[in-house]
């Protein structure tokens, strides 16, 4: 594999000119956390260029809806299915509705008239990223997982640039378009303070943005065997909606002290007060842990696409910065186990939280920012971005 690197030379604006110039951007995707966060973090680096005008279409599930109520973007919800994992039935109701799901994205591209597109994952990118090749508006992709989904190896074809987080993805796409920045994250994890690892034992463990019965049960299952050997930690448990109060009430029963929450909005704060986490392994989470530099135990989601989630820990796991188990040969008393023998060896955990940081690409929302910006025929001063974001994106690596 051969890398490329190109220099992003600053471009000398006239300040004045730059503050009346806007970039419409269209963003394309979610449906989970995973999906919409790195497409926040890329908006939020292409603010420092100067003013965006977003209009964003997703799928409308309440993840999604609630991420986005805070921005005044012009929110669009597409009504289109996967076109695998939901039987032969499931399969051609979705092909028979893409002519029509593409149509509409046709007619809201024409309206709102973006100067660039991105689509950042899920099943509404598809026809989103059709749309724009038929418009012949400048179009790019970001694919999170290690393994790319069916929707995003088709899409590719409608695009210029496909944005990757892992290297190893650059073999999934036509090698000439791709370009590695790593997974954007969150800005309020950059602006979260690491602590050090002390005997405290805290606990944070992430049942995903919408929910995960399963590791739920088995997470909560194995701080009791914990809390019953007289093993005492700092428990914050993410749990999605569905399972809050299952958990709330298993926790008072076994007489723990938890913290349970539906789904943690200011996550780097709680990254930076954890001495440990556990959780899925969707790309979004792998980046976090990766940028704040937290060692984890990995169950990854069993019925992920192509087992893209198994093919993500392995890659933190290789690395030394996490355990990996299958969430089948898994259970409560040796998870109990493990969550004991990292957290009774402090140095094992800084070991492991060096080596996840080694991973992280604090860049990338501020690589793929300047590139949507190139795309979209623009040029901004540099002069907002943030330094550390800046020293990162100087550098573009094509894969």
């Amino acid at each position: 594999m051969v890398t490329k690197s190109r220099e992003i030379h600053r471009h000398k604006t006239n300040t004045k000119s730059s503050n009346r110039q806007i970039i419409k951007l269209v963003v394309a995707g979610g449906g989970t956390g995973g999906h919409v966060f790195p497409g926040m973090a890329v908006v939020d680096a292409m603010e420092s260029y100067g003013r965006i005008d977003v209009m964003w279409i997703g799928t409308g599930r309440p993840v999604e809806k609630n991420a986005l109520l805070e921005h005044k973007w012009n929110y669009k919800i597409l009504n289109t299915g996967p076109l695998r994992g939901s039987g032969i039935s499931g399969t051609v109701r979705s092909l028979a509705g893409l002519p029509f799901s593409t149509i509409r994205a046709c007619l809201w591209l024409k309206s709102f008239r973006p100067h660039v597109v991105l689509g950042v994952g899920g099943y509404v990118s598809g026809p989103t990223l059709l749309a724009a090749r038929i418009l012949r508006i400048p179009a790019a992709l970001h694919e999170q997982n290690l393994i790319p989904g069916l929707t995003n190896r088709l899409a590719s074809h409608f695009v210029k640039t496909v944005f990757v987080s892992f290297k190893e993805t650059a073999k999934y796409f036509s090698k000439n378009r791709v370009i590695f920045t790593g997974n954007p994250v969150r800005k309020n994890i950059f602006q979260s303070q690491n602590h050090r690892i002390t005997k405290s034992h805290n606990l944070l463990v992430l049942g995903g943005s919408q929910g995960a019965r399963c590791m739920n049960r088995l997470a909560s299952s194995a701080i009791e065997v914990l809390w019953q050997s007289g093993f005492h930690l700092g428990i914050i448990h993410q749990t999605g909606n569905l399972d809050v109060s299952y958990v709330e009430k298993f926790y008072k029963n076994a007489n723990i002290t938890a913290e349970v929450i539906p789904f943690i909005s200011d996550i780097g704060e709680s990254y930076s007060w954890a001495d440990l986490v556990i959780c899925r392994a969707g790309a979004g989470t792998l980046a976090e842990l990766a940028i704040m530099g937290k060692p984890s135990i990995l169950i990854p989601y069993p019925w992920a696409t192509d087992g893209h989630q198994d093919a993500n820990a392995r890659i933190l796991t290789e690395a030394g910065a996490s355990r990996y188990f299958l969430e089948g040969e898994v259970g409560a008393i040796k998870l109990a186990g493990e969550i004991q023998s990292l957290l009774e060896d402090p140095q094992k955990l800084i070991d492991m939280g060096k080596n996840a940081r080694k991973l992280g690409r604090p860049g990338a929302a501020a690589e793929m920012a300047s590139t949507l910006v190139e795309m979209a025929g623009h040029t901004f001063s540099y002069s907002q971005i943030e330094t550390n974001s800046l020293e990162c994106s100087k550098v573009r690596s094509h894969v």
